[in-house]
């Protein structure tokens, strides 16, 4: 088997924006647009289960909170470009993110991950590095390339701060890995960060299967709904997406009567 690394015809090492464990990201400046490659042969199946799950998403009519699909490009996959990267290299470098952008950024990947679960797909690898930014600073849902399609087998290797102790090929599996996605929204941080950064990724298991986790009371608003994702308190993303809306109407709600007290001339 040839092994070495393909390019899709027309773009060279000078065009690549990113890199995976399937692929290359190659943009293509002209339409504003990135064609997504299999690194070689051995990593064609994935791409491919990529492309048939973006077909899916499209015929079931799209959504905002995803990359939009424009078709299949010799081995690879055509899609809109997301130019702000994804949230993990977002956040570390903007840490006075507002909260308020935080939250909406939470709503629009579980909205987003409704939408997935709809078409019978579990995502499998939902962490920030996953979830890229547009020039408005819109989240969109990404990489599917190890993603299962209608109960087909997950090809990809999940983070053990993201980890579901339980049935990976499951939809409680993606809400706990969107419950780690949230932290990392609210905090800029990956549960159990300082263990991750010491190799200790079985103690995070081990932690995980003892139903121990990071503290959630003082992350914000959606610190709670954070909490029920790791304890698999959720039986569909739709739960989820509609505790959030109410945690942001009533952080809206606290704002207002902060910064406008009942006593204030300047409110009446």
């Amino acid at each position: 088997m040839d092994n070495r690394i393909q390019y899709p015809t027309g773009f060279s090492l000078k065009d690549i924006v990113s890199a995976g464990n399937t692929g290359l990201v190659c943009l293509d400046a002209a339409s504003n647009t990135v064609v997504k490659s299999p690194h070689d042969n051995s990593k064609e199946d994935s791409i491919e289960v990529e492309r048939r799950i973006y077909e899916r998403f499209q015929r079931d009519g799209g959504h905002r909170g995803l990359l939009q699909y424009h078709g299949p490009y010799e081995s690879g996959i055509r899609l809109e470009y997301a130019p702000k990267w994804n949230l993990s290299n977002f956040l570390r470098k903007h840490a006075e993110t507002s909260s308020q952008q935080r939250l909406q950024w939470a709503q629009q990947v579980t909205d987003a991950l409704c939408f997935v679960h709809r078409a019978n797909v579990i995502h499998g690898d939902l962490t920030w590095n996953n979830i890229l930014l547009t020039d408005e600073l819109d989240a969109k849902l990404a990489d599917f390339a190890g993603s299962s399609l209608d109960g087909s087998a997950l090809m990809i290797a999940v983070d053990s701060s993201h980890e579901y102790p339980g049935p990976l090929l499951s939809i409680k599996a993606d809400l706990f890995a969107l419950g780690s996605v949230l932290y990392s929204i609210m905090t800029g941080a990956l549960p159990y960060q300082d263990l991750l950064q010491e190799g200790k990724e079985d103690e995070i298991k081990f932690l995980y299967e003892g139903g121990m986790f990071p503290e959630t009371e003082t992350v914000g608003p959606i610190g709670a709904i954070i909490m029920k994702c790791w304890q698999a308190k959720y039986d569909s993303a739709v739960d989820v997406h509609t505790e959030i809306e109410e945690a942001i109407v009533k952080h809206k709600s606290t704002i207002s009567v902060q910064q406008c007290p009942s006593n204030s001339p300047s409110c009446s």
